[in-house]
């Protein structure tokens, strides 16, 4: 018997990225931002080939603002978890290897955050370009 998920049930990462980019298009329609190509479904073999790594963000923003010089959001659905039940180990090695990324940017003075969900992600943005817009 197949069971149908709730209605009340968070939007999957898929629709969240659709709707923060549909919004970056009204509010911000000349951003000039990339998407990872790794985002959802893919072949392996042919992302491997392609040079596709796991751990890079879902969004890049390739502007200096508040003395960084790009930002990086890893987009999330509104109640994923990155952690195990300990809150310390990384709930398997592709959330390991976004936080290995992330640090390593932050590092190299990008800005990096997880965003959970559209809306969280799209305030980010609006805060590191508060100063000055794209």
């Amino acid at each position: 018997m197949k069971t149908e998920k709730s209605i009340l049930s968070a939007p999957s990462e898929a629709k969240e990225h659709s709707a923060l980019v549909h919004l970056l298009g009204v509010v911000y329609p000349n951003l000039k931002f990339r998407v990872g190509m790794e985002a959802g479904q893919r072949n392996p073999l042919f992302a491997k080939r392609q040079g596709v790594t796991s751990g890079w963000s879902d969004f890049h923003f390739p502007y200096a603002r508040k003395g960084k010089i790009g930002l990086w959001i890893e987009l999330k659905k509104v109640d994923e978890k990155l952690f195990k039940a300990d809150g310390i180990t990384p709930k398997d090695n592709r959330i390991k290897n976004q936080i290995e990324t992330g640090f390593f940017l932050a590092c190299q003075n990008h800005e990096f955050h997880f965003a959970f969900g559209a809306q969280e992600a799209f305030k980010i943005i609006q805060n590191y370009f508060s100063e000055e817009k794209p």
